[in-house]
């Protein structure tokens, strides 16, 4: 459950930073989800609320890293050829207790335990068998070909930490130390809806007026993958009443509400009406571009973001706003957003004051060198072109010019999105 008193996104009506402004919700909001233990086949996308400690060490004991034959080193000849006997085939799984005595060797495969009496294994391909006798080249070095014990994972090593968002490969890590279940934050469910008698589903017959409702569809979706719960509750009309008693429901059955478009300053939205009759709102004026004012605010003691209505500004938003504070409210503590430098392909001019997202699509030249161009379209209402872009680059708030050549900052849509 998550409780907000009604000033927690309260601020002054003067411009600020994208930075301030996370900083700022970050501060605010606090993750007191409840915790469940699931299965780890469940794991994929789920956010730790314990640290995974290691009660194993990986491997388990010291075994073979080819398929070859173990001896004890001090067995060799140094400047000439060694014969060994071999007693023993070790197999991996096999429980060995049997110990290597002087001038024996024995039969080894990937992943068996090395026997004791042994520090050294050899390659098969770099020796020669003769009939029950292994014979050993001079040059081999002590230890080769060995995985010593912890090598990989020590006992009590923390391996995942509190607050990680769970990928395939840290499934398997876990699993490597035996653990069947874990301990993981609730998921966090958003409530998604519409309004506007303009709206229509996809599908549905409309009018020459009409939209067809896009960014809803967008939203949830990006929502899945970041393995929120997903509550859609559509378009909803433009009717004060009907607004409320869905946004009562919605409080109910959500963690956080999520909506677009209809919620500037001065606009006559029944949302916006609704909202500051039942709880508080404001209107965050952050210096970016795209990006009109974000509302957020609190109704029935849960969160609430309305997003512009343009697509762009939604996804930059999102990206930007709404995507901290679901970590934050989710109990993920560690996102990153990674970026890389590039070098553009373009010149471009802004206005001092504010930051600027560009949508850019990347190019390789003759020599591997990584280059970004422009999106033709620098509108915030065209959907297309996100889906042709290959992500953003950041325009500091003092830049005025960008000279073609200049080395920037790009995010990639595929390390936040999909």
């Amino acid at each position: 459950m998550i409780q907000l008193s009604n000033d927690c996104f309260k601020h002054s009506k003067k411009r600020i930073s994208l930075e301030k402004a996370v900083s700022i919700l970050e501060k605010r909001i606090k993750c007191i989800k409840k915790t469940e233990k699931i299965k780890l086949d469940q794991a994929l996308g789920r956010i730790l609320s314990k640290n995974i400690i290691s009660k194993r060490s990986v491997p388990p004991f010291d075994n073979s890293a080819v398929d070859g034959y173990a001896f004890k080193h001090s067995d060799l000849n140094k400047n000439k050829e060694t014969n060994l006997k071999i007693t023993a085939r070790i197999t991996a799984g096999q429980n060995f207790n049997k110990k290597i005595k002087k001038g024996e060797i024995a039969r080894i495969f990937t992943g068996a335990e090395v026997p004791k009496g042994a520090n050294t294994v050899i390659m098969q391909e770099d020796c020669n068998v003769n009939n029950d006798e292994v014979v050993l080249k001079a040059g081999i070095f002590k230890g080769a070909n060995i995985r010593k014990k912890g090598e990989d994972i020590k006992y009590g090593k923390k391996i995942i930490s509190r607050g990680s968002k769970l990928r395939a490969q840290d499934i398997g890590l876990i699993a490597s130390i035996g653990l069947k279940k874990i301990d993981v934050f609730e998921k966090l469910a958003v409530g998604i809806f519409t309004t506007g008698n303009e709206l229509y589903e996809p599908g549905k017959k409309i009018n020459k007026s009409g939209i067809y409702d896009s960014n809803r569809y967008c939203l949830k979706n990006i929502l899945k993958t970041i393995y929120c719960s997903v509550i859609d509750y559509g378009i909803i009309k433009d009717n004060e009443l009907l607004i409320k008693k869905n946004l009562k429901q919605i409080a109910k059955e959500c963690d956080l509400i999520l909506t677009t478009g209809g919620m500037s300053v001065g606009d006559e939205d029944y949302v916006k009406k609704v909202v500051e009759k039942n709880g508080s709102l404001n209107f965050w004026n952050i210096a970016i571009k795209p990006g009109r004012p974000v509302a957020l605010g609190n109704i029935f003691k849960k969160p609430f973001i309305g997003l512009p209505g343009n697509p762009v500004s939604v996804m930059i938003t999102f990206i930007k706003i709404v995507l901290p504070t679901i970590n934050k409210l989710s109990g993920h503590f560690l996102p990153i957003q990674n970026k890389f430098l590039v070098r553009t392909d373009f010149s471009f001019r802004k206005k001092k004051g504010r930051k600027e997202f560009l949508r850019v699509k990347i190019k390789t030249n003759a020599n591997g060198e990584i280059k970004v161009t422009n999106y033709h379209n620098t509108g915030s209402g065209v959907f297309s072109s996100i889906v042709e872009t290959d992500g953003l680059i950041e325009l500091p708030e003092n830049l005025t010019y960008l000279k073609k050549g200049t080395k920037i900052k790009f995010l990639s849509f595929s390390e936040v999105l999909i």
